[in-house]
């Protein structure tokens, strides 16, 4: 009972940081102006939130002492490509204090989300649910490394607008 209990609050865990990441990514494009960074994050947005559904069906089905269902076709259908990223894109969220945080938070969160995957495939015992967790983890870190990109190529940007040395 305590191993349910242990591998239902990892869900849990898990759930939250996904619906975390939609908040994140949800108020990003809100925020946005520009049509190409709200379609990146809307698309981030749903993407997490297929993360969050996944996770549920497993807690449901893991409450209900079922067996957990093989979703990885389901995931591997919803893969997303790498983002195409224009100088505009990159200039427009160095230029814009609220864009640029999210995507510092939104690395924080991705980075996060992977090392509590990691965890939970380690401590799984359940071959579906450790091809679930490693998954998570290819996914999230595709995520994290974009987002890397992003940062570090419009950080360059809003540090030259802002007049701060060595650029």
């Amino acid at each position: 009972m305590a191993l349910k209990e242990h591998l239902l609050a990892s869900l849990k865990k898990a759930m939250q940081g996904e619906m975390d990441s939609v908040t994140l990514y949800g108020n990003a494009a809100n925020h946005a102006t520009d049509k190409e960074i709200k379609d990146f994050f809307l698309s981030r947005k749903e993407e997490e939130r297929l993360h969050y559904n996944y996770l549920l069906q497993y807690y449901q089905e893991i409450s209900n002492d079922l067996q957990p269902s093989d979703l990885s076709s389901s995931i591997n259908k919803t893969w997303d490509k790498h983002p195409m990223i224009s100088d505009t894109f990159l200039k427009r969220i160095g230029g814009d204090q609220v864009l640029f945080s999210a995507i510092s938070t939104a690395l924080l969160l991705e980075k996060d989300a992977i090392e509590h995957y990691r965890l939970s495939m380690a401590e799984a015992d359940n071959l579906t649910l450790k091809s679930f967790y490693e998954l998570m983890i290819r996914w999230e870190s595709k995520h994290y490394d974009d987002l890397l990109i992003v940062q570090k190529e419009a950080e360059e940007y809003y540090w030259q607008i802002n007049q701060f040395e060595p650029f």
